[in-house]
């Protein structure tokens, strides 16, 4: 009898090597080893995912193969079939025993449910060894094989799906054996390992996507060619955003560590509040309805110093370039800043310095104008200073130095943006700014409103600090700038909680004594001459102002009554008061100048009102 006609139960009852021999015309042998290298390095080169579909593939067309093979021979039913299955996997050396523990069939008596134990299966147990356990089933030959072998026989789509595993740590390998549709949406992931053209499609579209992204890489490189060439020709930040909007189209700004937009290109919705937009990642961010942003941060010195945004209007949203575009535009854009920043602080550094030895009188009048010159001033010029005095002190030193010096940068961005030319600088825990006037002028500001701004620009960033400033007149001499700086502290002398800007030109006779700089010397001046009147008078002032309003008419009775709209013998009887409790004559015209140079000390400072 030839083996085709031989029936599939006592085929397998033939040596192996003769069974071998009759179902293939030749064999090769694959060492588990061999297999488990190339297993690897697929799994290296396209994925761990990818590499188990090319093995339950491969174990599909290895199950097809051997049921054509076992249905050439003789068979009474599907069930001779299927049993046949199990040999099978023994023959190729799969494992090393298969058992059986359910079958069900349908009303047609159709096989429809197998669930089968593997002992000892090959995958398993070589992943033990070169692996440990694993968190998934490995034996993806074998529920390849029994798919495709299960499928012929039975004539239907069946998917075998493994449920317990021994390299996962179970004690033999279990599998369930279903048609398709009965398994539902718990095999739906599973199926794509099946589908013979799911690789070449991934394939496919990997290398869509490598060339969209080699174009991208590309555009992107040239773009921060651009970027680095404008850097190192010394452009600004302005040139980089025409850069990004001429090569993306996109409208784009940049704005510092406030918030503030300081370059822009391309139509921008005006103004834009990004205060809540604060994010130490790249991200895109729903703006309003009708616009959004893509923000990335410039980072120098560890701290986030402003944004880089990207705007899109509508549903438009960023691809992968514009994300490759915008970090690399935040990094040319912290070169920059950096660049300045230390560009900015060694002037700065020049300049207070220069200043400090002007006021320190370290230098000659010659060398004053030298240096001066070199650092753009023109001593010909006319100037003007003003002089921050805080009022709420840091606890230590060391913040104290902090916050003044993240003052001045603050105030010094506040000129700069305004292209006024000036020094800013610290000196007795007051800054000092002293401006070139005519670049003051250019603005076509009052003085009032200039000085309003700046403060309003400064309680921005510092909200609980009460700054007070004292205003220096104009000179048209540069080296009078200690005389500038000397007025301004006179001001600031006179300064009181109702009135935190005083002008020095707005003070009268006291000016002389307000440029004492010791404020004790003062106070003792004042006490000294109206203490007693100010010990005795009530809470209006009614003394002080009547002596005050007498003086200043000239020690005129009738002018002074008149003024204060009293009686000429009630005003003789208060004089005489004032002049019993200050026991000295009225009419002393030296002691009435100091008595009234010590009242207007207390107007200037706003202890009493006239």
């Amino acid at each position: 009898m030839s083996f085709n006609q031989m029936h599939i139960k006592d085929a397998f009852e033939l040596p192996k090597e003769t069974v071998l021999n009759e179902f293939y015309e030749r064999i090769i042998s694959i060492p588990i080893e061999a297999r488990t290298n190339l297993k690897n390095e697929l799994i290296t080169v396209i994925g761990e995912e990818r590499t188990r579909g090319v093995f339950i593939r491969y174990g599909w067309h290895c199950g097809v193969s051997d049921a054509e093979k076992a249905m050439s021979l003789q068979w009474d039913d599907e069930m001779d079939l299927v049993n046949a299955g199990p040999k099978f996997h023994r023959l190729h050396g799969y494992l090393d025993k298969v058992e059986i523990l359910e079958m069900r069939f349908d009303e047609q008596k159709k096989c429809n449910f197998i669930e089968v134990l593997w002992i000892n299966t090959f995958e398993a147990s070589q992943y033990l060894k070169d692996k440990g356990l694993s968190e998934g089933p490995v034996c993806h030959t074998l529920c390849g094989y029994a798919s495709g072998y299960l499928s012929k026989v039975l004539q239907q789509p069946i998917l075998v799906k493994e449920v317990e595993c021994r390299a996962m740590g179970h004690e033999q390998c279990k599998c369930i054996c279903m048609p398709i549709e009965k398994w539902g949406e718990e095999i739906t992931s599973d199926l794509s390992y099946y589908q013979a053209n799911s690789m070449i499609k991934e394939l496919d579209e990997i290398t869509a996507k490598l060339k969209m992204e080699r174009d991208h890489l590309s555009k992107a490189s040239d773009i921060h060619r651009q970027l680095i060439e404008e850097l190192l020709s010394n452009q600004g930040l302005q040139k980089v955003v025409d850069i990004l909007f001429e090569t993306t189209g996109l409208t784009v700004f940049i704005e510092d560590e406030y918030n503030q937009i300081i370059v822009k290109s391309g139509n921008l919705p005006n103004p834009l509040t990004l205060n809540t937009f604060r994010d130490s990642n790249t991200t895109f961010v729903r703006y309003s309805e009708k616009l959004s942003l893509l923000r990335t941060p410039i980072f120098y010195g560890q701290q986030v110093k402003g944004y880089c945004s990207f705007v899109y209007t509508g549903e438009n949203q960023p691809n992968e370039l514009d994300y490759m575009i915008i970090e690399k535009a935040a990094i040319t854009s912290s070169l920059i800043l950096l660049n300045e920043s230390i560009k900015v602080t060694t002037e700065q550094t020049i300049k207070r310095s220069f200043l400090n030895d002007i006021l320190e009188g370290r230098l000659a009048k010659e060398e004053m104008y030298k240096i001066a010159y070199y650092l753009d001033f023109n001593p010909s010029s006319t100037y003007w200073m003003l002089t921050f005095e805080r009022f709420v002190k840091e606890p230590k030193i060391e913040h104290e130095i902090a916050f003044n010096e993240e003052l001045i940068r603050h105030i010094h961005l506040f000129l700069k943006e305004r292209t006024i030319n000036s020094i800013v600088s610290q000196k007795l825990n007051k800054i000092i700014i002293l401006m070139e006037y005519p670049t003051f002028e250019s603005l076509h500001i009052s003085q009032s409103t200039f000085i309003n701004q700046l403060l309003k620009h400064c309680s921005r960033r510092f909200p609980k600090y009460r700054i007070s400033v004292g205003v220096s007149s104009v000179i048209q001499e540069f080296s009078q700038t200690v005389t500038l700086y000397n007025e301004t502290l006179a001001a600031l002398r006179a300064t009181n909680n109702r009135k935190n800007v005083y002008y020095f030109e707005e003070l009268g006779i006291e000016s002389v004594l307000f440029q004492i700089q010791d404020d004790v010397l003062i106070e003792r001046f004042v006490n000294q001459h109206i203490g007693r009147l100010l010990e005795v008078d009530s809470n209006e002032f009614e003394l002080i102002k009547t002596l005050f309003a007498y003086i200043d008419n000239g020690s005129s009775i009738n002018d002074t009554a008149k003024e204060l709209s009293m009686s000429i013998s009630g005003l003789r009887y208060r004089l005489a008061k004032i002049s019993e409790i200050l026991n000295h004559d009225l009419n002393d015209t030296q002691y009435a100048f100091t008595l009234y140079l010590a009242i207007n000390i207390l107007k200037a400072k706003g202890k009493i009102e006239m």
